[in-house]
């Protein structure tokens, strides 16, 4: 068995097991992070600030544990995240956005699927170098502690969510919590507000927890479970299985076509959605294509090609 399929067999025990009990005393070390701090715009700040910046939170990234479940280091989610570091009003407070990116093993081959990939403009922290950064989902310590530990949570959600369905429901529950903590009125409490914009930290939770669009976080199940993990052997019933998600995700289109939710789906999906059909029949490369195009215009010169070969 090549060691990719292990990782996706062990990851989807570890979620069977999960929603049975937890595993006490064990830290779990879910997550491989790489975390890179740019910050080539800021003058009149010392360099070695943002390079200790970098180092404390990859640190923090792969070594606590967020959850109670065991991880061996080949189960652990691959994701990055990528700060960019545009002002500095304050001493010690830094602007910018951060771009959040996550993956998951795809059954029976090398390949790994996009789970997430969404840009957070809305990215304000302080930071003192060899201060300890503190984290409590129900406790706020400081917007950067917010800020990782609810990209944390929303990236073992999208994961396990993946893999079982609700499997992610715990995790949500701990990021919204993150969410609630932090006080509105606050100077860096952009992003975490509904009066914010439509597409930040607020509508993301907001969104996937809401009953109305329950057929999201079914659709992910249909896609990558039923789906991806099938392509390998049966790519026919992976295909029909996508199908099914792209007809759940319709539903939300409906009610919500610029909804935060479609636009972070096909921000990951698209480029991997053209590369699934490009090899379907006719009949279903062109129901993908109408799919696609309706719920995703800003991608349809990519979908349009399908429709050509």
């Amino acid at each position: 068995m090549k060691f990719i399929q292990k990782a996706v067999f062990y990851r989807f025990a570890l979620i069977v097991v999960m929603l049975g009990f937890s595993v006490a005393g064990v830290e779990a070390q879910e997550l491989k992070c790489q975390l890179t701090v740019n910050a080539q715009k800021i003058t009149g700040v010392d360099p070695s600030v943002f390079t200790n910046m970098q180092s404390t939170l990859n640190e923090i990234m792969n070594t606590k544990a967020w959850t109670n479940d065991v991880f061996s280091p080949e189960e652990r989610i691959e994701c990055s995240i990528f700060i960019q570091i545009t002002s500095s009003p304050a001493q010690d407070v830094y602007t910018g956005t951060v771009t959040i990116q996550s993956s998951r093993p795809v059954f029976n081959s090398t390949y790994s699927s996009p789970m997430l990939n969404f840009l957070d403009k809305d990215f304000e922290i302080t930071f003192v170098q060899n201060q300890a950064v503190e984290f409590s989902p129900t406790t706020f310590n400081s917007n950067l502690s917010s800020i990782l530990s609810y990209y944390a949570y929303m990236i073992i959600g999208l994961d396990y969510e993946s893999f079982s369905k609700a499997g992610g429901t715990k995790y949500f529950n701990l990021a919204e919590q993150i969410m609630n903590a932090v006080p509105t009125n606050g100077g860096d409490a952009k992003g975490w507000r509904p009066f914010d914009g439509t597409r930040n930290r607020y509508w993301l939770i907001n969104n996937i927890q809401a009953s109305k669009y329950e057929q999201f976080r079914k659709a992910l199940w249909d896609y990558h479970f039923a789906g991806m993990d099938n392509f390998y052997d049966k790519p026919s019933l992976a295909r029909a299985n996508i199908i099914n998600a792209l007809d759940k995700l319709e539903s939300i289109s409906k009610d919500n076509p610029n909804g935060i939710l479609l636009a972070v789906f096909f921000q990951a999906k698209s480029d991997e959605l053209v590369g699934i059909f490009s090899g379907a029949d006719p009949s279903e490369k062109t129901k993908a294509v109408n799919y696609l195009r309706a719920m995703d215009p800003t991608n349809a010169t990519k979908y349009d090609k399908l429709s050509k070969n």
